[in-house]
C-alpha cells in the first residue's frame, strides 16, 4: 500500500466512484464519518471530491494497482475497472459495478447492478432490487427483494427472493427460490431448472421443456405465476422443506 493514503470527509448520503483498469478493488463500509483510500500505486491527482460530496477515485497508471477503501456504511459505490477482482465489504446503499474480466463479491446492499463479461457474481444480500448478468461465469445471490440474473454459460442460483425474479441462462443450471408471492420467469437452452416455492403457496404453473415431463409438487392457484422454458433440461418445482 501507499506510503501515504488519502482520508476525506464524506458527509450525508453521497456517492463513491472508483475507476481502475487493472487491480484488486476492496470496499469496507463501516461506521465512520470519512472515506480512507489506499492504492500500492501514487495517488497524486486520482482522487476528486465535487460540490455535490461525490468522491471520485480514478486509477489510469499501467499495470496492477490494488485499491484498498474504507467509507461510511450506506454509501452509493460505483465500481469499473477493465480486470481485476471487486470485493465489497460491509452495508452499502445502492451498488454499480461494471468490469470487462474479473469476479465481484458482495456482501451486502440496497441495490446491487452488476455486469461483467467475464467473471463470477457472488451477492450475499441485496435488501431491493438486484441484477446480475454475466456472459461467462456463475451468477449466485443469498437474498433479494426483484430479481433479474442471466448468464450465456455458467450456472445461476438465488437462495431468496421476496419479489419477482427472472432468469436465463443459455447453458446452465438454474435454480431459484422464493420466499414471497413474486412472479417468476425463468428461460434456458440447455440445463435443468429448479424453483423452490413456500409451503402452501398455489401459483399458476405454465412449464415447457422439450426433454421429459416437468415436475410439480404444489398444488396450483393463482397466488403468482411461474413460468419455466427448457428446450434440454428437467424442470422441477418443489416445495421448502
Amino acid at each position: 500500500m501507499s506510503d501515504q493514503p488519502v482520508v476525506l470527509p464524506m458527509p450525508g448520503h453521497a456517492e463513491l466512484r472508483l475507476t481502475t483498469r487493472a487491480g484488486r478493488v476492496a470496499v469496507t463500509a463501516e461506521e465512520r464519518p470519512d472515506v480512507l483510500i489506499e492504492s500500492d500505486g501514487p495517488l497524486e491527482d486520482r482522487v476528486e471530491a465535487d460540490a455535490t460530496g461525490r468522491i471520485s477515485v480514478r486509477s489510469p497508471w499501467g499495470g496492477s494497482a490494488r485499491l484498498d477503501v474504507r467509507c461510511p456504511a450506506g454509501t452509493d459505490l460505483v465500481v469499473g475497472t477493465v480486470a481485476g477482482k471487486v470485493e465489497l465489504r460491509g452495508q452499502l446503499g445502492t451498488v454499480r459495478v461494471t468490469t470487462v474480466s474479473g469476479s465481484v463479491e458482495i456482501d451486502r446492499a440496497e441495490e446491487v447492478d452488476v455486469r461483467t463479461v467475464a467473471g463470477n457474481i457472488e451477492v450475499a444480500r441485496s435488501a431491493g432490487r438486484c441484477r446480475l448478468q454475466t456472459t461467462s461465469g456463475r451468477a449466485t445471490c443469498g437474498s433479494a427483494g426483484d430479481a433479474e440474473m442471466s448468464t450465456m454459460s455458467g450456472q445461476i442460483r438465488l437462495d431468496g427472493a421476496t419479489g419477482s425474479v427472472r432468469a436465463h441462462s443459455a447453458s446452465g443450471k438454474v435454480e431459484v427460490g422464493i420466499r414471497g408471492q413474486g412472479d417468476v420467469a425463468v428461460q434456458t437452452m440447455s440445463g435443468s431448472v429448479r424453483v423452490e416455492v413456500p409451503q402452501g403457496l398455489r401459483p399458476a404453473m405454465r412449464l415447457k421443456s422439450l426433454v421429459g415431463r416437468p415436475r410439480c409438487e404444489c398444488e396450483e392457484g393463482d397466488d403468482c405465476r411461474i413460468t419455466v422454458q427448457s428446450l434440454s433440461g428437467k424442470i422441477e418445482v418443489v416445495c421448502a422443506s
